[in-house]
This record gives structure tokens, C-alpha cells and sequence, in this order.
């Protein structure tokens, strides 16, 4: 057993969304909306509920990640015979809100069932599932269908490993190329130097140890992406990891 390994995934802006439903008398709604309940206004309490299930996630969860949120919300709709309970969390880091999102619900959902069991003995929580989700792999990656690539690389294992990794992004090898994969740098093409630069900082992230300038990304005359790659399997595997998903964005 294990956690998914997250950890070449950039922190990103993420956010989910969650709903869930309780259905109760008519009876039990005219008590909420009344602040009558035997345990007091059901709203507020619901409502901090969802806020400290969002919090204990990764506590009641074994395989959840600890991350941090920067917002969160509850929304509550109390209609004739049921309660809505709307949650978003929102925050930056390596991986999506839907589990604080759908544990905010589900402990504000508990929360209605433990307040109301009292006077309602047929209540039915139904419905909890994400309704909306965004910042994650799905809104800035994209793989390299429709590419065409050619390496400079020696035919030898990590040549081959090079050519495994761009076809695992969906490019496919071709003499005429939209992106080559090269261990010398250039004569005539032009550096990206912003490329270069936040490609240097993600490989110093990950191997300090290496020289982050040993990677470099250039376009020649006709707009082809040029990518200079030392002949290091650790930073050739760091790249496509952390980077590949990518280099679309650069054609």
C-alpha cells in the first residue's frame, strides 16, 4: 500500500466543488428553519461541521495527502423536504480539493443527521459527489498527439529511453520534425531563455546537485522546438517527468 506519488507535480491553483442531500420530513424542515431543534440552530452548526471535515481529511483518510487549503466555503439550500450542502475548497498545491471538498459535505450531512435524529427517524443522506473541479493535470497538461520528434541521441539505452519517453507523451519519430531531442546545443536557432530559465529552477528543485543550466530550449527559423538534454539519465528522466506534458505549450 501507498500514497500516489505526487512529487513532480507543480503546485498549481486548484479548486473543487461537492454537493450532497438529506431528505427529511416536512415536519423536521419547519423545525430547522424555525430554530427549534433539541440541539439548537442547525445552520451554523452545520456549516463549522463541513469546516472541520474539510480539515481532518487527511486524518480520517490513510492514503489522502496533508495539504493546506486557502479557502473554503458551506453553502446550505433548505428546501420543503430536504437540505442541499454546497462545498468549495480552494488553494495552491501539488494535488486537487475533491476529498476535503467531498468530506466537507459528507461531516456537514452528518451533522444535519445527528441534529435531527431526535425528531426524524426516516431521514435519508443521498447524492454526495463532486460537481466541479479545476487547476488539476487535466487543465494544463496535454500530451504531444500529432507531434513528430527525432533525437541526436547515441542508439544506446538511454537514446532508447529518450525515444520510450516522447512516445509515452504520444509523439511519434520522424526525419521531419516538430521537436528534436538533442545532447549538443544548437548553432542556429535561438535560445528561449525564459523556458531555459524555469526549466533550470524545476531541475534544481529536484537535483540540486546537478547544474541546472545543462538543460537549454530553443526554437530554430521555422518555429521547431529544440530541446538540449545532457546525457544524464536522472535529468533526462526529472525533464520528462516534471516537464514533458509541457513542451506542447512551446510549439
Amino acid at each position: 500500500m501507498k500514497t500516489a506519488d505526487i512529487s513532480f507535480k507543480p503546485i498549481t491553483l486548484r479548486y473543487a466543488k461537492a454537493y450532497g442531500r438529506i431528505r427529511l420530513s416536512p415536519e423536521t424542515v419547519k423545525l430547522i428553519k424555525e430554530q427549534k431543534l433539541p440541539k439548537g440552530d442547525l445552520v451554523p452548526a452545520t456549516k463549522i461541521a463541513g469546516l472541520y471535515g474539510a480539515k481532518k481529511t487527511d486524518e480520517v483518510l490513510p492514503f489522502c495527502h496533508r495539504i493546506s487549503f486557502d479557502f473554503l466555503t458551506i453553502d446550505l439550500k433548505i428546501n420543503r423536504d430536504s437540505v442541499e450542502v454546497f462545498s468549495e475548497v480552494r488553494g495552491v498545491a501539488k494535488t486537487g480539493y475533491e476529498m476535503e471538498a467531498l468530506s466537507a459535505v459528507s461531516s456537514a450531512l452528518l451533522n444535519i443527521f445527528d441534529m435531527c435524529k431526535g425528531v426524524d427517524s426516516n431521514m435519508v443522506i443521498e447524492e454526495v459527489k463532486i460537481i466541479e473541479k479545476g487547476g488539476g493535470k487535466s487543465d494544463w497538461m496535454s500530451d504531444l498527439k500529432g507531434t513528430k520528434f527525432n533525437l541526436s541521441f547515441r542508439e544506446d539505452r538511454l537514446g532508447m529511453r529518450v525515444r520510450e519517453l516522447m512516445e509515452e507523451l504520444g509523439s511519434r519519430h520522424s526525419e521531419h520534425w516538430d521537436i528534436f531531442i538533442s545532447s549538443n546545443e544548437p548553432r542556429n536557432a535561438q535560445e528561449l531563455t525564459g523556458a531555459t530559465a524555469l526549466v533550470s529552477s524545476i531541475l534544481f528543485t529536484y537535483l540540486p546537485g546537478e547544474n541546472p543550466s545543462l538543460v537549454k530550449i530553443f526554437k530554430d527559423d521555422r518555429g521547431r522546438l529544440i530541446v538540449k538534454l545532457p546525457e544524464k539519465e536522472e535529468v533526462i528522466e526529472v525533464f520528462f517527468t516534471a516537464l514533458g506534458p509541457h513542451l506542447r505549450s512551446l510549439l
